[in-house]
């Protein structure tokens, strides 16, 4: 009831002067309604008149009010604003700002994230004010102010703490790498020219990094290690940024530098396909080949963390990489046959990323019908852990793989989840025996146990056996024993480059 009234009374409030004037109107009507009852005395007209020049003056002054209020309505919300806002670039101050922070590292707690709060400091901004004065000097910082909006998400916070200066606050995100990325944003978009007096004035910025709880578990703790970690960055150079935790910092410009080399490898092809040899178990007659791919500019960055294509995989290089790769064994199998050998099989890797893509398939198929490749003789290597997440998801493109021909082989089943159902689900020609299995085949009786079952499951369901990594004769007698149906591995061939293949095929085909 109580609602509804404070209704009603914002509506009169808004409508008083339409009010106000219907009612004048009805007393004039009333007036004159009189007046042509009786006959016009002059005391008549006078009282209409004063009734008139009352109401009107009622309706000016219930506007004035109204305006006033309208006013200190407007007054009231920009003091509000500027309570909580920077003046000159109406970014959020620093009382927002701490409470922004305080909820965002409760929230960080509450689900386990990272928050990184960074402090920026643009550099030989004194210049620009010397030379172009502090009008031109406080233009550059509101448009500086901008492009900092457009480098950051909706959730996260930029503040003017004074002069040249800027705090960030980049709210949940998963691993350091994600605050590099939005740093080397910045950067790029302080970099582009600022129009100011018709001229370009280009400038950097300096960027210290704090990171919530590496480095901090409260605000105070964070802005202070944010700041120390700008001015280490401004002793380096301009347009630098800085971690405060010096592992942190190394780790992520490491990374950086990874990426700056797996992208200029992609462009200039610097990737090679090496092929191991695949036999018969039976007879150690060559059937086929196995394209792996390597890098051999990689560096100790990569093997820092687990190897390049592992790195390549989580930053979104390995599609590309993949797409070449495909194309790449494709041709090479097309140049061998040309040649005057025969059809081989070539079993091509196939990560995560590639799988997913949405242009995979369609990609496999035109490589096909580029190279004119029969699509039996390429199998895609898959390992389990590619499937096992989504089963259903993951069968559904495996069919749609198997309409276009090519085979399907599973790997890594050694340490994947290997369950008959999953299996069941799949339509796969092949399942390979791992190396880390085969390894310790001999003297492991549980490794022993896992490949029979692996191996019984195998011929139950009608699948091609290859065991990688064959190093030993013992494994191979060991796998034979097993009724294993292919091996490939050191003790027959290590992985070979195109020509020194062509002179393994060269002499099992026309000089054996």
């Amino acid at each position: 009831m109580k609602v509804d009234l404070d209704k009603w009374k914002q509506h009169v409030r808004a409508k008083a002067v339409v009010y106000v004037g219907v009612l004048g109107f009805l007393l004039l009507a009333a007036n004159v309604l009189v007046t042509a009852s009786f006959s016009p005395g002059a005391y008549i007209l006078l009282s209409v008149l004063i009734q008139f020049v009352i109401g009107f003056m009622i309706a000016l002054c219930l506007r004035h009010l109204r305006l006033t209020r309208r006013a200190q309505d407007e007054k009231s919300e920009q003091l509000a604003f500027l309570a909580y806002h920077d003046t000159l670039t109406g970014l959020p101050n620093r009382r927002l700002f701490d409470d922004r922070l305080e909820r965002a590292l409760l929230h960080a707690k509450r689900n386990e994230q990272l928050t990184a709060v960074m402090f920026l400091d643009m550099d030989r901004f004194k210049e620009v004010n010397d030379s172009l004065g502090h009008a031109y000097g406080d233009r550059l910082i509101r448009l500086a102010a901008e492009r900092l909006l457009g480098c950051l998400r909706g959730s996260d916070t930029v503040y003017r703490q004074g002069g040249d200066e800027f705090a960030i606050l980049l709210e949940s995100f998963a691993k350091p790498e994600d605050v590099r990325f939005v740093a080397a944003r910045i950067q790029s978009a302080l970099e582009e020219p600022f129009i100011l007096g018709g001229k370009p004035v280009v400038i950097t910025a300096s960027m210290g990094i704090a990171l919530y709880p590496l480095d901090g578990t409260v605000a105070e703790q964070l802005l202070e290690h944010a700041d120390e970690a700008m001015y280490k960055a401004k002793k380096r150079g301009s347009n630098q940024f800085q971690f405060y935790a010096s592992e942190i910092d190394a780790m992520v410009k490491s990374k950086a530098h990874l990426e700056s080399e797996l992208r200029q490898a992609l462009e200039h092809e610097q990737f090679e396909l090496l092929y191991q040899p695949q036999y018969a178990i039976t007879n150690q007659q060559l059937i086929g080949m196995e394209a792996s791919l390597h890098w051999s500019k990689a560096d100790s960055a990569a093997t820092t963390y687990g190897g390049w294509s592992k790195a390549a995989e989580e930053m979104g290089f390995m599609v590309p990489i993949g797409k070449w790769a495909v194309r790449t064994a494709c041709h090479q199998l097309r140049a061998w046959r040309e040649s005057g050998f025969p059809s081989l099989r070539m079993t091509i890797a196939i990560t995560a990323s590639q799988f997913r893509d949405d242009h995979f398939i369609e990609e496999i198929a035109g490589v096909l019908k580029e190279t004119g490749i029969e699509p039996d003789l390429i199998e895609l290597d898959l390992t389990e852990s590619i499937t096992s997440s989504n089963v259903q998801e993951a069968s559904e493109r495996l069919i749609q793989l198997k309409k276009i021909g090519v085979r399907i082989a599973m790997d890594d089943l050694c340490t994947g989840l290997f369950t008959r159902s999953g299996l069941e689900g799949m339509p796969l020609d092949s399942v390979k025996l791992d190396s880390t299995l085969v390894r310790d085949l001999v003297d492991d009786d549980e490794n022993q146990l896992l490949a029979a079952a692996i191996i019984r499951m195998a011929h139950r369901l009608g699948l091609n056996l290859i065991a990688k990594g064959v190093e030993t004769k013992e494994q191979l007698e060991y796998l034979k024993f097993l009724q294993c149906t292919e091996v490939q591995g050191e003790l027959f061939s290590n992985p070979l480059n195109p020509d020194q293949f062509l002179s393994l095929l060269t002499d099992k085909f026309k000089m054996g």
